[in-house]
């Protein structure tokens, strides 16, 4: 099968990655469980839009946010099982243009077993038999455009449940469930 994976908040946890920065830079600390809703500007941090986060966000001692981020356990384990067991591994990620060759010399230092990377906001557009996302308008996207695949939302403090959609909060259970349909 071929499994479209999404890195940040699946992968890698990059809202502690991000977080730290912030602390350093910054002297707040916020936890993982205060990121409730989808956005980084206020009331979490001081920055009054989006933009403003990103921008912030393009220049940590001199990489991106997205240049040395902490996989989440098991995740790259997981998906070298998975590809040994015959599945192709397809990573889609919505990044900005800015953060593309820090994510690519991540995948390549982490060992991630792909051979496909897609950088796009339209991630429904990929073909895969199964798409497992974290965002909750990227899960709706793959929810109303792609009915007949299997959308696997790994659940956070910041998405909600969504009617067709399977629940997971590890990757044990995600490997579970991909040899459950194999």
């Amino acid at each position: 099968m071929r499994i479209g994976i999404d890195l940040d908040g699946v992968v890698v946890n990059f809202t502690k990655g991000w977080t730290t920065h912030y602390k350093d830079e910054f002297g707040k600390e916020i936890k993982e469980e205060d990121e409730v809703t989808w956005g980084l500007s206020k009331p979490l941090t001081h920055f009054e839009k989006e933009a403003d986060f990103w921008n912030w966000a393009r220049d940590l001692n001199g990489s991106t946010v997205f240049r040395n981020l902490e996989p989440y356990d098991d995740s790259i384990e997981t998906m070298k099982k998975l590809s040994f067991d015959g599945h192709e591994i397809v990573i889609i990620s919505s990044k900005p243009w800015w953060a593309v060759t820090d994510t690519f010399l991540w995948i390549g230092e982490n060992k991630v077993p792909t051979r496909e990377v897609h950088f796009t906001e339209d991630k429904w557009k990929i073909d895969c038999d199964i798409y497992l996302d974290d965002a909750p308008g990227q899960l709706e996207n793959y929810l109303k455009n792609k009915p007949n695949k299997v959308i696997v939302r790994f659940i956070r403090p910041y998405n909600k449940p969504l009617k067709g959609a399977a629940d997971i909060t590890s990757w044990e259970e995600f490997y579970s469930l991909i040899n459950s349909m194999s």
